[in-house]
C-alpha cells in the first residue's frame, strides 16, 4: 500500500476520487457535426440499484470534477458541459442550469503507435457540480467542436471518464 500511497500526486494525497464512466454503447452515440452536441445523464453507481430510496439532499450532493478524460475512436475537439438538472440547456436564461465546461483541442488528443483510440487527460480540475433534480445523475453534454463531423455508432465511440470528489 505504501507503493501505491506514493505515486499519488501531492495534491491528491488522502482523497477519494469516484471513477464515473460513461458507456460507448449506450452515451454519446449520434453524428455530430461542428458544434453539434448529445446530453447524456450518467447515473452515479451508488445510486443505480437505490437511487429512489436516497433521501433527496444525499443525492443532490456537489462533487469537484478533479478529472475528465476522453478515449475516441477520432481525433476532434470536444468540450464536455456539466448541468444541474437533466433539462440541460433551456432557452430560458432563468432556468438553465449550466455549471461549468472543458475544453480539448484536437491537439491535445494522443494516439499510441499511430493506430487505434485517441486519448485526452485533464487532471488538476476544480469544476464543482451537483445533482439539482436529485436523480443521483451525472448531467454531460458532449460538443463536437472541429470542423471535421464525429461519426456515428461504432466507428464513433467516445467514453468520458471523470475523478469526483465528494463536496462536504
Amino acid at each position: 500500500l505504501g507503493w501505491l500511497l506514493r505515486s499519488v500526486p501531492a495534491e491528491m494525497a488522502g482523497k477519494v476520487l469516484r471513477q464515473i464512466r460513461s458507456d460507448k454503447d449506450d452515451h454519446f452515440t449520434t453524428a455530430l457535426a461542428q458544434n453539434a452536441s448529445e446530453d447524456e445523464s450518467i447515473v452515479l453507481a451508488e445510486y443505480d440499484t437505490a437511487a429512489f430510496s436516497m433521501p433527496p439532499q444525499v443525492k443532490r450532493a456537489p462533487f469537484c470534477v478533479r478529472e475528465i478524460r476522453i478515449i475516441s475512436d477520432q481525433n476532434l475537439a470536444w468540450e464536455v458541459q456539466f448541468f444541474g438538472k437533466d433539462t440541460f440547456g433551456t432557452s430560458d436564461a432563468d432556468t438553465d442550469t449550466f455549471l461549468g465546461a472543458h475544453q480539448f483541442a484536437a491537439a491535445d488528443g494522443v494516439q499510441n503507435d499511430g493506430a487505434g483510440f485517441y486519448y485526452y487527460a485533464a487532471v488538476g480540475l476544480d469544476l464543482y457540480i451537483y445533482d439539482g433534480d436529485t436523480t443521483g445523475e451525472i448531467h454531460m453534454t458532449l460538443v463536437n467542436r472541429s470542423l471535421t463531423a464525429k461519426a456515428a455508432g461504432a466507428t464513433g465511440e467516445v467514453v468520458v471518464l471523470l475523478g469526483l470528489e465528494p463536496v462536504s
